[in-house]
């Protein structure tokens, strides 16, 4: 028999909106959820023998993670004919009718009515015998793999159908003006009553009723070729109790079924995050813009717009306000929100090639937790101004608040949860700034920012309490122990766990219940270690240092003893991903646009970390590309869209790859030539989609902002000024090219300028713990003690009385010091795609999912990347 496959779906059932808006959504995306319409969904039919190649596929998500009461489902035959009258059903109810030979040659339709829990799915096909396949359906407002959901939740819009703040899809439209500068200079004014300036929106209003004269209406050339007027359409939602955006080029005129797109869709999918790191207990808005959406609406073509600029080229842009980590630290739910919105893509827009993601500061870490633990989100990351994880980066923010508190380098009224006897006058023991860098191993600034900006989001009281809306009592240490606390560590309290009744406070002995466990540890770090070494502060700052440094209690308030993480959740912390230890990223390029330093409290630091984490785990780095450059935070303001176009090459060239080798190398032999660190943004002026003219944002690409003022008319250098400009501009990147040169004689040149970066251009610092002598991971969140070993501090000339000092720091030390030569305690390797349990019972620390059902998910990416 021929062994070719004709492709089938299930379609219909679905209310509709409007035909000018809808593009055959149901109205709500909750189609079965709460009252299912099939009688019997788990009986099985019986089994008749059917040929190989017969199958039902689910296609928007793994068969027993779907949500919402729907699914994309496909039928295959290995002989055609035998599609012919299929006889269907979802468990006893006849859904033939759903099912049509569609015009993409496939047997597909969107198959509703799925009750909550297991459907059984039934195909006859003609002259061979019944196929099943078993969908496990979710609520519409989750959870799905996340456990028991975050209480109180207050539902803020108005639209909300029930608790879970479920309600219909809306939809508007936008259109790009045509004249952009014309739009820029109309629409921006001076803003008196907040002292700044209203640039004007990106985007217009477009109403399909009473649309504006053609001509003013920008037109885009999509990467597939077709030409269509700028005009986007956005969805915005609620799933998992929390709201998403889709936003897509799209034609009010014409339909748009999961079988048959518009044809501006090139298939490809950019999520954007947002930035910071909070908690919320209500509904928040899906983040818009580069940096973090920092930069403000309409300004972005000063400050980069990829976003924009993926539309223009066809992508269907995603947002979830789960996925935005300054509203959810949670990386779970975040993940969860992210996967039941691709499946709504799916359904609703059609299959997917592949998936970027792109954000700054909180953007980034949201990214590169999800790609460790959740790998298959995406295909490839664009993370600016990054961190690699919250949990590795509170121990920094931690140290920094004790060390600030140490030296007196705070500054009373920034943050008001402060208690005044926190802000001492500057310590007499320390030269300020001058001697207080070595320690920090950072330049004063970021751990001031870091302290004001970040720390206080750890506190557990009620300022923390975002959307609570009165529905619970927040934490009062004194007045109210038993209420809501509201820090980030006790909102983890689901993948870290509660604290043991062995280290129980006064008050959770009181309220007899543990609070969040605590994933965070300083006992036996030696704090200025590297900064005694180098001579930078005495015997005697280092003993006052390590004996007054102190630590937290469970409320995050300093005392006089050293902070001790709790078994339970430290383990956790690895195991669930939350602290990054990057084992599972081989599979995806990344490119990390870094700012210099001191970068408004993103240090530069943290991208070389990542890369060591990688290294570490991979036994190379060939994935992690790093763009540096001289904006702070970002590196330039061309290299966002830069980044879009590299990262869309790569995956295009591992899409077309149809050979049988693994994925890490997939990624790695096809990474184009672009795809290179460079350290300073001059390089792109040589870019293959450029020239990029730097700090110009979107103001000449795609299109100038300036009629006729196009990059391209800037004449480029020949060729080879530009591989000298490479090999000189590298230098400033730390990469010597001396260690080519087996005569060494270049070194007398090149290592001296390689040097130099770390004060001129690219600063690298460290943070108190690689002063302390942990490497430049920083995975160590609590050590491995060793004994007070005297040859640690030999060679010190300050040392004056090597026994009297090893005497003293044995005291401040008993049971002994740090051993970064050991792995840290509780390290354990990070597990994928863990489950937290139900809506009603918790698995704290998570357990892996069962293995993904067969025919499952195909339409999350291309065969490539399977």
């Amino acid at each position: 028999m021929t062994n070719f496959r004709l492709h089938f779906a299930l379609t219909g059932g679905a209310l509709l909106l409007s035909a000018c808006l809808s593009g055959g959504e149901t109205p709500l995306g909750l189609a079965g959820n709460d009252s299912p319409t099939v009688t019997n969904p788990s009986e099985e039919p019986p089994e008749v023998q059917a040929d190989p190649g017969d199958g039902i596929r689910v296609l928007s998500n793994r068969a027993d993670l779907i949500s919402g009461g729907d699914a994309l489902v496909e039928i295959t035959a290995e002989n055609p004919a035998n599609l012919q009258n299929v006889k269907v059903k979802l468990g006893t109810v006849d859904v033939s009718d759903q099912f049509a030979l569609r015009e993409n040659g496939r047997y597909m339709g969107l198959l509703q009515g799925l009750a909550l829990g297991e459907n059984q799915i039934s195909a006859v096909l003609k002259s061979t015998g019944r196929i099943t396949a078993k969908v496990i359906n979710h609520p519409h407002g989750g959870p799905v793999f996340s456990g028991p959901q975050v209480t109180p939740w207050t539902c803020n819009n108005e639209q909300a159908l029930d608790a879970q703040c479920n309600q219909p899809p809306e939809y508007t439209f936008q259109y790009l003006p045509a004249s952009k500068l014309r739009h820029f200079l109309s629409q921006t004014r001076p803003n008196p009553q907040r002292q700044d300036i209203d640039f004007a929106p990106t985007f217009l209003p477009y109403d399909p009723a009473n649309p504006p004269p053609a001509d003013e209406i920008a037109m885009t050339t999509t990467d597939n070729g077709v030409t269509v007027p700028f005009i986007v359409r956005t969805e915005r939602g609620v799933q998992n109790r929390d709201r998403y955006q889709i936003r897509s080029l799209y034609n009010p005129a014409e339909d748009w079924k999961p079988w048959k797109p518009q044809p501006q869709w090139n298939g490809k999918l950019l999520v954007h995050h947002g930035g910071n790191v909070g908690v919320t207990y209500g509904p928040g808005n899906p983040p818009n813009g580069d940096i973090s959406g920092t930069a403000p609406d309409g300004a972005e073509f000063l400050l980069g717009d990829s976003i924009t600029v993926a539309l223009g080229r066809g992508f269907i842009t995603l947002s979830t306000a789960l996925a935005n980590l300054g509203h959810n630290v949670n990386l779970v739910t975040a993940a969860e929100s992210l996967m039941m919105a691709k499946e709504r893509i799916v359904e609703q827009y059609g299959e997917l090639r592949y998936t970027i993601g792109t954000g700054c500061s909180g953007g980034a870490i949201a990214q590169q937790h999800i790609a460790n633990a959740y790998p298959g989100i995406y295909q490839g990351i664009i993370v600016q101004c990054s961190y690699p994880d919250v949990w590795t980066t509170a121990t920094q923010f931690a140290d920094y608040n004790l060390l600030n508190s140490y030296f007196g380098n705070r500054y009373q009224g920034v943050n008001e949860a402060e208690n005044a006897r926190q802000f001492p006058n500057f310590n007499p023991g320390f030269v300020p700034y001058a001697q207080w860098s070595p320690v920090y191993g950072h330049l004063p600034v970021n751990p001031v920012l870091s302290d004001n900006a970040f720390f206080p989001k750890a506190y557990p009281y009620a300022f923390n309490c975002r959307n609570l809306r009165g529905a619970a009592t927040p934490y009062d240490p004194a007045n109210n122990p038993g209420g809501l606390r509201c820090g980030l560590i006790d909102y983890m309290s689901t993948l870290f766990g509660l604290r043991t009744p062995d280290v129980w406070s006064e008050n959770e002995k009181k309220i007899g219940r543990g609070f969040g466990g605590i994933p965070l540890d300083n006992v036996g770090v030696q704090y200025g270690l590297g900064a005694l070494k180098q001579g930078t502060i005495t015997p005697q700052q280092f003993l006052d240092l390590n004996r007054d440094i102190g630590g937290f209690d469970v409320d995050i308030q300093r005392v006089a003893t050293r902070t001790k993480a709790d078994p339970l959740a430290l383990t956790n912390a690895y195991k669930t991903g939350a602290v990054n230890t990057a084992e599972h990223m081989s599979n995806i390029p990344i490119i990390d646009l870094r700012g210099a330093d001191p970068g408004i409290a993103h240090d530069a630091f943290h991208s070389w970390q990542m890369r060591a984490r990688l290294k570490a785990t991979q036994g190379h780095h060939d994935n992690h590309v790093i763009w540096f450059g001289q904006l702070v935070l970002a590196g330039d303001s061309t290299y966002s869209t830069e980044a879009l176009l590299v990262m869309d090459r790569w995956l295009s060239a591992i899409e077309a790859d149809s050979s049988t080798a693994p994925m890490p190398e997939k990624v790695v032999s096809n990474k184009p030539a672009a795809a290179r660190d460079k350290c300073l943004s001059l390089q792109s002026i040589y870019a293959e989609d450029g020239p990029f003219v730097p700090l110009s944002g979107n103001l000449f690409y795609p299109d100038p902002i300036i009629p006729n003022a196009r990059s391209s008319s800037i004449p480029k250098p020949p060729p080879e000024a530009g591989q000298i400009f490479d090999v000189v501009s590298n230098q400033f990147c730390g990469l010597d090219f001396s260690s080519f040169d087996s005569s060494g004689q270049s070194a007398q040149l090149t290592g001296p300028v390689a040097s130099a970066q770390h004060v001129l251009v690219q600063t690298r610092f460290g943070t108190p713990r690689t002063v302390a002598g942990d490497d430049i991971r920083t995975l160590v969140n609590k050590c491995v003690l060793k004994p007070v070993d005297p040859a640690d501090y030999a060679g010190i000339p300050a040392i004056r009385d090597a026994a009297a000092f090893v005497a003293d720091v044995k005291k401040i030390f008993p049971n002994g010091v740090c051993d970064y030569s050991k792995p840290g305690q509780g390290v354990v390797p990070t597990q994928t795609w863990l489950k937290y349990g139900t809506a009603t019972e918790k698995v704290v620390g998570g357990q892996p999912l069962p293995a993904k059902p067969a025919n499952s998910q195909q339409g999350w990416f291309s065969p490539a990347f399977r």
